[in-house]
């Protein structure tokens, strides 16, 4: 039970690894992801990413943007939990309405049936990743006074789903980032967008 657990789990990992992955390398042209020390001194990374113990995270810092969206997995009385992040150094970020935004697009996309993987097909996004511990609570905020606030989203996969979305790792990484980091994404953009109009 364990070594299969553990397989699953280092299958799921190498997803997230993947997302995070394959986002920085379609951006990564129009960012400054190395510095060459002579050239421009002052001149600090726009982009980068990391894989270690705290998951995986991507970090923008360009002209005013200044935030890091991560991704990490753990398991949880049995069931593993996907959590979706970012770091907020955005003053007076409206929260509330990225609650509410972020809680109306779930409403109307968990009922949507998924389509691949085969053995996934009539599932609705729902009875896959059900927001953890429910629809309420699912989303929490992590204050700090001296350093960014920390935004989180988390869900539960179901048990009977993670073998299938481990054992076929492109549609499972098509349904965790359409699901879990898209809608996330997206409506943390509206939010800042309309604070920075």
């Amino acid at each position: 039970m364990a070594s299969k657990r553990t397989k699953t789990s280092a299958a799921i990992e190498g997803i997230l690894n993947q997302i995070i992955a394959e986002w920085y390398e379609r951006i990564a042209p129009h960012y400054v992801t190395e510095i060459t020390s002579s050239k421009k001194p002052n001149q600090q990374e726009q982009l980068k990413r990391f894989h270690d113990e705290k998951g995986h995270r991507i970090k923008f810092n360009k002209e005013g943007l200044d935030f890091t969206y991560g991704l990490k997995s753990k398991w949880e009385t049995a069931h593993c939990i996907i959590e979706v992040s970012v770091n907020n150094k955005v003053n007076d970020f409206n929260y509330d309405d990225f609650h509410h935004r972020l809680l109306s697009h779930y409403d109307k996309l968990r009922i949507q049936v998924v389509s691949t993987p085969r053995k996934l097909k009539d599932y609705t996004y729902q009875q896959i990743f059900q927001l953890e511990p429910n629809r309420e609570t699912a989303f929490n905020i992590e204050r700090h006074n001296d350093k960014a606030d920390i935004m989180r989203l988390s869900f539960r996969v179901d048990n009977e789903c993670i073998n299938s979305l481990a054992a076929n790792p492109i549609e499972g990484k098509k349904l965790i980032e359409d699901y879990c980091v898209s809608p996330f994404r997206s409506v943390y953009a509206t939010v800042y967008r309309r604070q920075h109009q």
